[in-house]
């Protein structure tokens, strides 16, 4: 599998008037894409396949870098995007 570095990123929020950090992680293009604010210190390499196809080139809502490694956390991804 291919790797990324996906980022945790801020974008303002009209509905609270606040800036607020995204529940999904993207890559930077993706981020840019949608006027998103990429917090550089926050960079995890991760296989490509955890890119979901709800969104191009951000992860599902509430995706965590850090829960697993390695094909558990494939598998996990998957069975939560069906």
């Amino acid at each position: 599998m291919s790797k990324v570095t996906i980022y945790q990123f801020s974008k303002y929020d009209i509905s609270t008037d606040t800036t607020r950090t995204s529940r999904r992680w993207g890559t930077s293009e993706a981020i840019a894409s949608w006027g998103g604010h990429v917090l550089k210190k926050t960079g995890v390499e991760v296989d490509a396949a955890v890119l979901g196809s709800e969104v191009e080139g951000m992860t599902a809502i509430g995706f965590n870098p850090y829960e697993r490694d390695g094909f558990q956390r494939e598998v996990t991804m998957n069975m939560r995007n069906s």
